[in-house]
């Protein structure tokens, strides 16, 4: 373990104006324990004299301990393990499954070999900004993930430092998956071209703004035909029955005139999940039952999207979400609406809303007609 250090480096300027210090930092090398000169820049020139030495004693306060050095030198790949395995660990299965496929993918190839101090603002900027087919949503996850594996390793005592994805952007937001709005014609050839399972569920999604995972998670128990609830207690992702993704999304849902229907789903039992959808495999010679929501977007709404004329990247149950969300926004306000698919944010019930056009053409004719009157060949 290296001794304590009492440095006081002076503050020089770079040409830009830019203020840095060079300390000697203890560094652990394969031959054992070494002291090089580092230059860690304080910051801008428009920060003044003053603040950069409060900076400097902020950050030589931390150079000068003991233990940092050791600490800060991690592998990186350890404390990937470490957030695996005493962190992610406790987070819902679905979030857990991303963790460990982005880490496994991206993550740990980038920087596993590397320590905790040579991962720096600059490193991580310029390796996300060479995903230029990522979209921004996957690169948002990853900048999140790695801020959250730092801010471990900051609450476990293991770095020291301000986390170094503090000022890392994504740039400018673009979506790959397109959202769009069917109209209502659309609508109903797509449901009517669904299994009547399938149909009762996807209309479950459609008006009852239900994620996937909730639908699946439904028990016959949880629904209440005396007062025409729906009770959102819990989700069911790819063979893992758990509590809802957050205490907002813990909520009783008007089923509205779907009661007939999902009445015409249960069979007596209250452990019973609701949303068993019968598929025929084996080129229909046998009969089996399907929860996996990609195998129902693969086999079913998938292609009768495309079969209609209408699929497009991203369709799927989300959409139908979407336009649950949008109508119910429409009608009774965005704050029901976030109420309803059991948002946490209003931003976020405001990126489900859809485009409506169509109610859009009605609220631009209503403004034309009060201002220049209804014309009757239209205006000119």
């Amino acid at each position: 373990m290296p001794r304590q250090r009492f440095q006081d480096p002076k503050i020089h300027q770079s040409k830009n104006g830019s203020y840095f210090i060079r300390p000697w930092v203890d560094v652990i090398t394969a031959d054992g324990l070494h002291r090089q000169k580092r230059t860690i820049v304080l910051g801008p020139s428009a920060m003044g004299k003053r603040q950069a030495i409060a900076k400097k004693n902020e950050v030589m306060d931390t150079v000068n301990h003991a233990d940092y050095v050791i600490r800060s030198q991690i592998p990186f790949g350890e404390m990937l393990d470490n957030f695996l395995r005493g962190h992610s660990s406790k987070l819902g299965y679905a979030t857990r499954c991303k963790y460990e496929a982005l880490i496994k993918n991206h993550v740990r190839p980038a920087f596993e070999k590397l320590t905790l101090a040579e991962i720096t603002n600059q490193r991580i900027q310029n390796w996300l900004d060479e995903k230029t087919s990522f979209s921004w949503s996957t690169k948002t996850d990853l900048r999140n993930l790695l801020s959250g594996i730092f801010s471990r390793a900051i609450e476990w005592g293991l770095y020291k430092d301000a986390n170094p994805v503090q000022f890392v952007h994504v740039g400018r937001r673009t979506l790959l998956l397109e959202k769009r709005k069917l109209d209502d014609v659309q609508t109903r050839r797509f449901l009517a071209a669904l299994p009547y399972d399938l149909w009762v569920m996807c209309c479950t999604g459609l008006f009852s703004t239900l994620r996937v995972t909730e639908m699946l998670g439904l028990q016959e128990k949880h629904l209440d035909f005396e007062r025409g609830m729906i009770l959102v207690r819990q989700r069911y992702f790819r063979g893992d029955l758990d509590r809802t993704k957050s205490e907002k999304s813990t909520r009783d849902v008007p089923m509205g005139y779907l009661a007939s229907d999902l009445k015409a789903m249960c069979v007596g039992k209250p452990e019973r999940f609701v949303f068993q959808i019968k598929t025929h495999p084996l080129w229909g010679r046998k009969e089996a039952l399907c929860r996996d929501d990609r195998d129902l977007q693969q086999h079913f709404l998938r292609p009768i999207a495309k079969e209609l004329g209408f699929y497009w990247r991203g369709f799927g149950f989300r959409s139908l979400r979407r336009e649950a969300i949008t109508a119910i926004g429409s009608v009774a306000g965005l704050g029901q609406a976030m109420n309803a698919a059991g948002h946490s944010h209003m931003d976020t019930s405001l990126l489900y809303t859809l485009y409506d056009h169509a109610e859009q053409k009605r609220a631009i004719e209503a403004h034309q007609e009060r201002i220049l009157g209804k014309p009757e060949r239209g205006i000119q």
